[in-house]
């Protein structure tokens, strides 16, 4: 019996990392506002239903928080927009969002080792400030295991009119689940 307790944690321990990602939860960082929330659900529910991978949704009071969980690996994917990324990086406002877009995946990419994928296609991000992109970030590591997932989120981008960011965000704001505000979102845009 104890031989077989031996062999059977020998194979765990000794298995291919390539089996180590099976059941492994992905974790989605987000600033706990109502964009956050129904654009962290849309994610999650586009990669549980369309992949199977289970998903958690952490909020987090501000920018700095996320970032410091992003950092230490608690986060693996998050959502940020051009023109706080150009403050995180020190830069100054940049106001041709292509531009500023081009800037903060290339930069984020080689000094914090974060993919930029395409922007969602809103422009005014809660309304506040001046017109910025909105996208998803992913953790370089986690390109290793999940290579498909940027194709799959990629999905969502240009999905989302600034009238329709409107929409989403009035209905979690008057107390619509934000899941089921991303659920039927996905269902009309045929994703899910």
């Amino acid at each position: 019996m104890k031989k077989t307790i031996l062999i059977i944690m020998a194979l765990v321990i000794l298995s291919p990392k390539v089996y180590s990602c099976v059941g492994k939860t992905l974790t989605i960082g987000v600033i706990n506002t109502s964009e956050g929330q129904v654009l962290a659900e849309m994610i999650s529910t586009l990669i549980m239903e369309r992949t199977g991978t289970a998903v958690n949704v952490m909020l987090y009071k501000n920018a700095q928080d996320l970032y410091e969980a992003v950092k230490v690996t608690q986060v693996d994917i998050s959502i940020e927009n051009t023109t706080r990324a150009m403050l995180v990086l020190n830069r100054p406002a940049e106001t041709d969002v292509q531009k500023a877009y081009e800037i903060v995946k290339a930069t984020y990419e080689k000094e914090k080792g974060l993919i930029w994928l395409k922007p969602f296609g809103f422009l005014k991000g809660n309304g506040e400030g001046p017109p910025s992109y909105t996208a998803t970030i992913l953790r370089n590591e986690i390109l290793n295991n999940f290579p498909a997932l940027p194709r799959l989120i990629n999905k969502l981008g240009s999905s989302i009119n600034d009238d329709m960011h409107i929409k989403l965000i009035k209905s979690v704001e008057s107390g619509e689940k934000p899941r089921n505000v991303a659920r039927d979102f996905l269902k009309s845009k045929k994703l899910i």
